[in-house]
């Protein structure tokens, strides 16, 4: 893995104040952003790799994440900064995959393309193209892949369509998963991520747009022969930063899928309730995108 990106509070204050947010004291805050020169990335990292910690929450996503190895990268602005923007994370998603696609067309080094900055323009052009085709797509609040990409397609010469254009979903999408404790499980997030890996028609990374209801969230998956990050991007504000929107650079697709189900954990609905419903209550929907050519 390369040097992480470097993302900076404005204030002290602020850097410590995130860093609580997440369940450190201020004092463990306070001393993890004067061991890493005040760099806030940095701190976490440190804090959630549990050195000088005594949090169990950290201590327990470390065990359960290699913690150490995950990468983050953050930015101020989520979907909620623009009140346009409360569901706008399914355009965002594939604006986010717009975005990296073309910048990593060349199978650059991945870190140079994610940052706070990238993930502010994104999330902003999300929340703009929504707005602009939500006509196209009847006024719709939650709208679907499907609906975005067929509302998107119907406008004349626009930024939306030209985005839409530009990506090209894998056959027999969306692929449908169930979300399970049970690594193996064929319908799993490991299986179904995998899948999409070996799928893959190019030697480049994947952008695969996850949706659980009303959710959406987008991954991004390197070739399954590279030894490259497997990335999270999120524009949600949700712990353990509970500001703004956050990506989180993983070294393996075990790291990766568990980050995920801290995002949609499997739910037990107890045994008063029919094995199909909680199946439909656990099931998320897939759409894996590579950029398209010619």
């Amino acid at each position: 893995m390369s040097t992480p990106i470097i993302i900076m509070a404005t204030t002290d204050d602020e850097s410590i104040g995130m860093l609580m947010s997440m369940g450190f004291s201020r004092d463990q805050s306070s001393q993890a952003l004067i061991e890493c020169g005040g760099h806030v990335e940095n701190a976490i990292n440190l804090l959630l790799s549990g050195i000088g910690s005594n949090n169990d929450t950290a201590q327990q996503h470390h065990n359960n994440n290699d913690s150490s190895s995950v990468q983050v990268v953050h930015s101020d602005i989520s979907q909620y900064s623009d009140s346009l923007g409360r569901s706008a994370c399914t355009m965002i998603a594939l604006s986010m995959a717009h975005r990296f696609l073309l910048s990593n067309s060349n199978n650059n080094n991945p870190q140079s393309v994610i940052s706070s900055t990238f993930l502010s323009v994104s999330i902003q052009e999300g929340i703009q193209l929504y707005n602009s085709i939500r006509n196209n797509a009847n006024g719709v609040e939650h709208t679907s892949v499907e609906e975005l990409i067929s509302a998107c397609l119907a406008q004349d010469e626009s930024a939306a369509k030209s985005i839409i254009s530009s990506l090209k979903l894998f056959n027999s999408s969306p692929r449908q998963g169930i979300l399970s404790n049970q690594s193996e499980n064929p319908l799993g997030l490991d299986i179904i991520l995998s899948q999409c890996q070996a799928d893959a028609i190019d030697d480049t990374y994947i952008a695969v747009v996850i949706t659980k209801s009303p959710e959406t969230i987008l991954v991004l998956l390197p070739p399954a022969s590279s030894s490259s990050c497997y990335i999270l991007l999120d524009s949600h504000p949700r712990p353990p930063i509970m500001t703004g929107s956050y990506a989180l650079l993983h070294p393996t697709l075990s790291s990766l899928v568990e980050s995920i189900k801290q995002i949609f954990p499997v739910t037990d609905l107890g045994d008063g309730v029919s094995e199909m419903m909680s199946m439909m209550y656990n099931s998320f929907d897939v759409y894996p995108f590579q950029l398209r050519h010619g």
